[in-house]
């Protein structure tokens, strides 16, 4: 798998973003945003219910803390996705800091940059992409980029639970070689695996128009093998779900799980 990066770009965009607290995203590329340094859902439910076991994952990558939970509950392959570059390279940082530091989170948002120098001095990288990041970073570092502006405000993000209790849980959940796909599910996507579980979060509610609804319907279907599951979380509620599961229906049935709903391949 390519790495998809491209470090001269990504590092640019990441320093606009970190150079002003105000901008969410890089206007006009959707490619670039801040990122959350937690999650702010609840993952222990309803994904301690759903078996992962040997189970092969296409997950949002977010803040991590979704892919760590599918590796933790012991599913067979864990690949991921986001619209937002940026959030492959900060879930670099946070596996470098679980393997090397035994730490469940950078410690990055404090005024005291010791920690990254340290850490970035233990990484050993074993594949190109690997590289890539961690050139990025000791960028960011020789620069003294202000990395407490890469995330959105977390006073304002109350933060989420998890499946896993600490950082001791997820020490044999640190492989590096997974894919990632910079894609977004409202356009036309041509990726060859297919998956038994897909994990999205707060994502069909931004589609505000069927025929982005209808768009992601065929790449989530395409995306998923007979019998296989795509868990949606909501936290945002906007979205009229009677007609998106009409619209689903084709290939989906949905399912009610709480503050998820799932859908199920046909």
């Amino acid at each position: 798998m390519e790495s998809q990066l491209n470090l001269t770009n990504d590092y640019k965009a990441s320093r606009i973003i970190s150079s002003c607290p105000i901008f969410g995203r890089i206007h006009n590329n959707p490619n670039y945003g801040k990122v959350y340094y937690q999650t702010n859902e609840d993952l222990h439910y309803p994904y301690s219910d759903i078996d992962f076991y040997e189970k092969d994952v296409l997950s949002v990558l977010s803040s991590g803390d979704h892919v760590f939970t599918a590796r933790f509950l012991e599913a067979a392959k864990v690949d991921a996705f986001d619209i937002n570059k940026l959030t492959l390279y900060y879930f670099y940082l946070r596996l470098w800091s679980i393997k090397y530091r035994r730490e469940l989170f950078p410690d990055i948002l404090g005024e005291d940059k010791s920690w990254l120098e340290s850490l970035l001095k233990e990484v050993k990288p074993k594949s190109e992409r690997e590289k890539i990041v961690l050139s990025f970073f000791q960028r960011h570092f020789k620069d003294r980029t202000n990395l407490k502006n890469f995330f959105f405000e977390q006073d304002t993000q109350l933060p989420g639970r998890t499946t896993y209790r600490d950082v001791s849980e997820l020490m044999n959940h640190t492989e590096t070689n997974f894919n990632f796909y910079n894609i977004d599910l409202f356009k036309n996507q041509f990726i060859e695996n297919q998956y038994d579980i897909i994990l999205l979060s707060n994502i069909l509610e931004w589609s505000h128009e069927e025929e982005k609804t209808k768009q992601a319907l065929e790449n989530l279907a395409n995306l998923t093998r007979k019998d296989g599951i795509v868990v949606c979380a909501r936290l945002i509620k906007s979205t009229d779900l009677a007609k998106e599961a009409d619209i689903f229906k084709p290939y989906f049935e949905q399912e009610n799980f709480g503050k998820a709903y799932v859908y199920h391949r046909k």
